[in-house]
């Protein structure tokens, strides 16, 4: 009996040890957590302010733009902005399935009065139109959920030194068990062109705004900042976006005939000539600097055209060339 008794207690005090010690580290965890929280670099919309206007943005656009500017999500730009390049995967080629060139070629049939009008007026074949598209958005389906005005405002802070220190300490955790040495060093000079980068982006932001009005502090895209179908920038949608309708219509990137005419007028206008083969890579990597992203879609467009024999004016042809290192 007394035995029993010795062992149940003992039992009772370990256990209660374990829980004790269990409760101790929870909280120490929890504390931790907030400890680091708290230290996490924050947005500073006055330091961003002062960036815009001494680069000559208009007061009167500067106002507009911090009734609808969205800090909350500074941390996940910075960061994906800044590091994804830590996660050094694939992530073009892996997207060329049977199921995308199914979803191609649906796509193409769909829509194949707009492409052959943009194959006639750009030369750009339609099948990497069509594919570029599908490596995009899904056709729509993946625009994201960022404030497209508010990721620029964002990156326009990501030099400050201690948004740096942040981004090597705590965000590249996000990305990488055991970030380089050597990767870590890369930060501080992508913030910078970052930084510049997002000025010359929210400079076209200004431009659409005072074309459009307030439509384009509505707009929602990637955590890039681009947006419609085709993603494209700001600058990119001001210089290169097109209407199928008439020359004088605002091109609406979310309907599929215009992202056909706006991306077949960017690629000819960034260099795709029909018989020059090489001319394809410089276009698509004028559109996204990465020869896995150019070899992808012309691979794409070439499995289609080869599985469901769809014409196409341009011969397309998949390039075998070396992945950029650091894009």
């Amino acid at each position: 009996m007394l035995s029993r008794l010795l062992a149940c207690s003992w039992h009772d005090l370990t256990m209660r040890f374990f829980i004790q010690t269990g409760i101790v580290v929870a909280l120490f965890l929890v504390s931790s957590m907030v400890a680091m929280a708290r230290e996490r670099v924050t947005p500073d919309w006055n330091y961003a302010k002062t960036r815009m206007k001494k680069a000559g943005l208009k007061s009167s656009f500067v106002s507009v733009l911090k009734k609808s500017y969205e800090p909350d999500d500074f941390r996940d730009v910075t960061e994906l902005n800044l590091l994804l390049f830590l996660r050094k995967v694939d992530q073009h080629a892996v997207q060329v399935t049977d199921e995308a060139t199914e979803k191609v070629r649906d796509f193409m049939k769909e829509n194949r009065e707009a492409l052959d009008l943009a194959e006639r007026k750009y030369q750009v074949a339609g099948p990497v139109i069509a594919s570029l598209l599908w490596m995009e958005s899904r056709y729509g389906q993946n625009l994201g959920r960022f404030h497209v005005a508010s990721v620029f405002v964002n990156l326009l802070q990501v030099d400050r030194p201690e948004v740096i220190d942040d981004l090597k300490k705590h965000g590249s955790l996000r990305f990488s068990d055991h970030p380089s040495k050597k990767d870590l060093k890369k930060v501080a000079a992508r913030a910078k062109k970052k930084a510049k980068w997002a000025m010359e982006e929210l400079r076209a932001v200004e431009r659409i705004y005072r074309e459009r009005g307030e439509d384009v502090l509505e707009f929602r895209g990637s955590f890039a900042g681009a947006f419609g179908m085709p993603q494209f920038l700001p600058s990119s949608y001001s210089r290169w976006a097109k209407s199928a309708q008439t020359k004088t219509s605002s091109p609406k990137l979310n309907k599929p005939d215009d992202a056909i005419h706006s991306v077949a007028n960017y690629l000819k206008l960034n260099g795709w000539r029909e018989k020059r083969k090489k001319t394809h890579v410089v276009a698509l990597m004028n559109y996204n600097n990465s020869r896995d992203y150019a070899n992808a879609i012309l691979k794409l467009a070439k499995k289609v055209t080869a599985v469901h024999g769809l014409a196409s004016t341009p011969k397309v042809e998949a390039a075998s060339i070396k992945e950029d290192s650091d894009n």
